[in-house]
């Protein structure tokens, strides 16, 4: 494995569940996911969407899709860290 192959093992065993988009081609577009090891608090980390892809509103529904997972799966907190310059995405999506 080398690349993304080698991260992905990784990645997936400390998910608590993930989410992404395909395009009509079946190709990955976006990706996000919710980790953590402690009952009520997850962190939502690496919401990724292709730039060609971005300013479509892909982005926000991954972000409220692992916001209802989390309600789903019992998490209380959710915690995301992001970049000044997305200020507006975050609220768009639901954070604040």
């Amino acid at each position: 494995m080398d690349g993304e192959d080698a991260i992905a093992p990784a990645l997936f065993e400390r998910c608590n569940f993930w989410a992404g988009a395909r395009n009509e081609n079946n190709k990955p577009i976006s990706f996000g996911y919710v980790a953590g090891r402690g009952l009520e608090h997850g962190y939502m980390e690496d919401i990724i969407v292709h730039p060609d892809y971005q300013k479509m509103g892909i982005g926000v529904e991954l972000v409220r899709e692992l916001l209802r997972e989390s309600e789903r799966y019992g998490l209380e907190i959710v915690s995301l860290k992001y970049d000044p310059k997305h200020k507006n995405f975050n609220l768009c999506s639901g954070g604040v």
